[in-house]
């Protein structure tokens, strides 16, 4: 039991950091739309979960299972690499801003902090999606009776992106 939770790590875990940057992008946006600014202290610990949801997502990735078999592992990869990079950028700068006792975001803070949380959110989407493409439509990953369906080619890389 406890080595299958341990297989599928990368699945359950991923859905956290969609969840929280979906949740911490539509939240800063209605309160730009709202009150013309962000406080950095609010959302504060939606961006920081997300931030380790997506190390914890991004670190628990089963390479193994693609292994020269799909063509959009690469681009799922690089995709969550960015991903986790915009996400932990954002922590870091509302954690700094509070420890400064900076202001609410306005302005030109503002409209940064919005493009990076647009990018994180359609980072994160699009990660997703090329995971979903891989799982159900080629079949990595998923087993049926404790055979794989799209065994992984040993001794290869995978597949360039095409």
């Amino acid at each position: 039991m406890l080595q299958e939770v341990i297989r599928h790590m990368h699945p359950i875990l991923v859905h956290f950091p969609i969840a929280l940057v979906v949740a911490g992008f539509l939240y800063d946006v209605v309160q730009a739309v709202r009150r013309g600014q962000v406080d950095p202290r609010c959302g504060l610990w939606v961006w920081l979960a997300a931030a380790v949801g997506a190390a914890l997502a991004v670190a628990t990735g089963p390479e193994q299972d693609a292994r020269g078999n799909t063509a959009l592992l690469h681009t799922h990869q690089n995709l969550g690499d960015a991903t986790l990079w915009l996400v932990l950028a954002l922590a870091a700068w509302r954690l700094w801003a509070v420890w400064r006792g900076d202001r609410p975001l306005r302005r030109v803070r503002l409209l940064v902090s919005l493009l990076l949380s647009t990018a994180a959110c359609a980072g994160v989407l699009a990660t997703g999606y090329y995971g979903g493409e891989m799982v159900y439509e080629q079949g990595i990953g998923v087993r049926v009776h404790g055979q794989p369906v799209n065994p992984p080619v040993h001794g290869q890389r995978p597949l360039p992106r095409g």
